[in-house]
């Protein structure tokens, strides 16, 4: 029996529609934040330091941030007072050593060394995460001595270390280096003119009469 086109059509099912049903239950499921205690606290910056590193200000800022959220959604609390024992707890991790500046400042200034940042850029990043410019280059100072007895060698060691990555100065395989361009990438990575300049304009010979320390 002939069927009209129309009966034949299959309907096909709204994908889009159902995913969108699903993201918004999945929304609605969402647990709510926790009201805010000392034990609360105390555990949540445990779990916390347990995965990451942070300086005090870092993790001052992080708990400030819960309970901010869950003075939010649970308005029977103080924030204020609530703010009062995201202190006590960051006090209390330092008196036992859980938060320490200095080591924290020092083991991420070295990292970030070893993998070729410019003076100006470990500044800027330990800024971030609440470590002053004060902090930073008396940890970076004593670095640079200790493995390259200068501050201008540790630069110079830091800006090899991205000429090697971006094949620039006497790491270059072409024929003719885009001067304007490799200097300006140098500069977006927070090194002088001077030493930029110094490592364009370096080969072979001048790469290995270096007497820089690598890392």
């Amino acid at each position: 029996m002939f069927q009209h086109k129309s009966d034949q059509t299959k309907i096909k099912p709204q994908k889009h529609a159902n995913k969108q049903n699903y993201t918004n239950a999945g929304q609605r499921e969402r647990r709510p934040p926790k009201k805010i205690s000392e034990s609360y606290l105390h555990n949540s910056g445990l779990y916390y330091l347990e995965r990451f590193s942070a300086s005090k200000k870092h993790f001052i800022f992080v708990m400030s941030r819960k309970v901010r959220r869950s003075c939010m959604h649970h308005t029977d609390q103080d924030y204020d007072e609530c703010i009062v024992m995201v202190h006590a707890l960051a006090d209390k991790f330092e008196r036992t050593s859980l938060l320490d500046d200095a080591l924290f400042t020092n083991g991420l200034v070295t990292s970030l060394r070893r993998k070729g940042k410019s003076r100006s850029a470990i500044v800027n990043k330990m800024r971030m995460k609440g470590i002053t410019s004060e902090q930073t280059i008396e940890a970076l100072e004593k670095l640079d001595n200790e493995l390259h007895d200068t501050a201008e060698n540790a630069e110079m060691t830091a800006a090899l270390h991205l000429a090697r990555k971006k094949k620039l100065g006497p790491y270059f395989t072409g024929e003719e280096q885009n001067m304007k361009k490799s200097l300006g990438i140098f500069a977006r990575a927070g090194f002088s003119y001077q030493i930029a300049k110094s490592i364009l304009d370096m080969d072979d010979d001048d790469l290995y009469e270096m007497n820089i320390s690598m890392f």
